[in-house]
């Protein structure tokens, strides 16, 4: 970051997709607490001189004339969420401000764009409840990595802006992650 005078990132809270049961969820929660601690001892044990936590835009200015490097979270793939709402805020007051709902499997928030069948036809009732928290919280909806039919699920019920963190064009590149122009029209 410092060579690449890269100033700030989000670096994820990625659990990869397993099993969609209670035990499946546990270990998800815990490897994710794991990845949120680790990001924790970077910025407030390692270096603490090179690089700084923040959560908010405010605490992002505050740091930005220190020179150290800023670092933000997200979750990438909701599975560790298991099916306790109240997860969405313990990620939150853990520092994450973004989540991206699926990845590389359909998961219980909802359809994936990598999954070869459809298991909710979207986003689950549960994923709805979970957009719904996140926009009430001040979470980013990351809609990377879901099925088409979950991004317009997304938008017909979200409260603000959603974003693409890491999908691209489908005309340029047909990746099943990337979004069709009506897609990135909508998104806009």
């Amino acid at each position: 970051m410092e060579k690449g005078r890269l100033d700030g990132v989000f670096l994820a809270v990625f659990v990869a997709q397993g099993p969609l049961d209670a035990p499946g969820y546990a270990r998800a929660w815990e490897r994710a607490l794991a990845k949120f601690q680790a990001i924790q001892r970077l910025t407030g044990q390692m270096h603490t001189q090179r690089s700084v936590f923040a959560a908010t835009p405010a605490e992002v200015e505050r740091a930005a004339p220190t020179g150290r490097r800023i670092i933000m979270t997200g979750v990438e793939n909701g599975y560790p969420l298991g099916t306790e709402l109240a997860n969405v805020r313990r990620v939150y007051e853990l520092g994450a401000r973004y989540i991206t709902l699926t990845h590389s499997g359909n998961n219980q928030l909802g359809d994936s764009s990598s999954a070869r069948e459809p298991l909710h036809g979207g986003l689950s009732p549960f994923g709805r409840e979970v957009v719904a928290e996140m926009n009430r919280l001040g979470l980013m909806v990351d809609v990377s990595h879901i099925a088409e039919k979950s991004f317009w699920d997304v938008l017909a019920i979200t409260r603000a802006p959603i974003i693409a963190s890491h999908s691209g064009c489908k005309a340029v590149c047909d990746h099943d992650r990337n979004l069709t122009d009506e897609q990135l029209k909508a998104l806009a």
